[in-house]
Order: structure tokens, then C-alpha cells, then sequence
């Protein structure tokens, strides 16, 4: 649906004269990407507001979306699987957070740690919609690193603060680290499948 929409915004802008027709494609991704994007957000602004919780979500998008951005993992196949998959996990920290107690704190540097160690050792990982090339992957790396170091000294002041904020941060790097993974356990499914299917050719 939203591939279909961008067509028709990209075809009315050719036709008004505001876009070349030789730079269809890109503006066809480009605003199926938008599209995409702003329906995310608006999910996650209804969230926020039937929980009451608009901080909570803020600050867990400002810690997460970055991440995801330059480390990479699991990305659903389809726009609509992507936006379910980012609700259900609004959701689910939105429903958690509440519900845990002060008194188990210590995971606020412990999640940033295990975060730490898989972008380290695997970051960034590609995705069969979005390979990278060596030059892509140099600078991801770099990047995922600055952002999860950055985050994590966040992480870190507020825990030694002993603001409950501070969880949501841990919450982030702990949700990114299982995406991370299921990244790389379908990416890896990917090319043993995609291997299978050419030595059975």
C-alpha cells in the first residue's frame, strides 16, 4: 500500500515538473520511507498517550532508533510487519516499565555491557533489503560504537543518580541487542539458504 502511494505522490510530482523521471526510483524509496516513518510515529504517539507515558517513549525511541540505524539486525520483510513489530515493542516497555522494581537497578550497566560486547563483535550487521558495502561498514561500525558509548554514559550517570529514567535506556540496549541477534541468525539463515540453492542448481 504505501509502495503504491509513494508511486502516485512521485508520478503527480513528474508530472507538475518538480522531479525527473530518470530519478524515479529514488524518490519512489525515498517516499515509501517517509510514509513508513510517519506512521511509525504516529503509533508510537497514540502508545504514549493511551499508557500516559510520552517520556518513557521518547526517550526509549532517542535510545533506540540510533542504534538500529548505524548497528543494524532484524528487519521485517514488509512496512506493515516493521510497524507491528516497533508497537509490540513499545507496548511491551510501556506495560513492563512500571512493573520493576528499584531494587534490580544493577541491569541498568549490566544490558549496557551485553549491548557493548555484541556491537563490538558484530556490528553492523546487514540485511538481505539492505547490504553494505566495506565503506558502509567502516563507518557503521565507527558510528554504533560513538552512539551505544555516549548512550551508555547516560545510562551510567543516571544509575549512579538513581533516577528510574535510567532503565529505559537499559530496556533500549537490551531490546537492541535481541534484534541485533535475530539479525544475524537471518542473515546467516540467508546465505546458507542462498548457498544451498546454487550448489542445487
Amino acid at each position: 500500500m504505501l509502495k503504491k502511494l509513494s508511486i502516485r505522490i512521485v508520478n503527480w510530482q513528474i508530472k507538475q515538473g518538480n522531479l525527473k523521471q530518470e530519478e524515479q526510483a529514488i524518490y519512489e524509496y525515498a517516499y515509501e520511507i517517509l510514509l513508513n516513518q510517519i506512521i511509525n510515529l504516529l503509533f508510537a504517539s497514540l502508545i504514549a498517550w493511551y499508557f500516559r507515558m510520552p517520556i518513557v517513549v521518547a526517550v526509549f525511541l532517542a535510545i533506540y532508533i540510533p542504534l538500529r540505524s548505524y548497528s543494524g539486525g532484524y528487519h521485517a520483510t514488509t512496512n506493515w510487519g516493521c510497524t507491528l513489530v516497533s508497537a509490540f515493542i513499545l507496548v511491551l516497555i510501556c506495560g513492563v516499565y512500571p512493573n520493576i522494581p528499584q531494587e534490580i537497578a544493577v541491569l541498568y550497566p549490566v544490558l549496557s555491557v551485553i549491548s557493548g560486547v555484541c556491537i563490538f563483535l558484530f556490528a553492523p550487521v546487514p540485511d538481505i533489503n539492505k547490504p553494505l558495502d566495506q565503506l558502509e561498514t567502516r563507518k557503521y561500525k565507527i558510528f554504533s560504537r560513538i552512539i551505544w558509548g555516549v548512550e551508555s554514559l547516560l545510562g551510567i550517570f543516571l544509575y549512579c543518580m538513581k533516577l528510574q529514567i535510567g532503565l529505559v535506556i537499559a530496556m533500549g540496549h537490551g531490546v537492541f541487542t535481541i534484534m541485533l541477534l535475530l539479525g544475524i541468525i537471518k542473515y546467516k539463515f540467508f546465505c546458507l539458504h542462498a548457498k544451498n540453492d546454487i550448489f542445487n542448481v
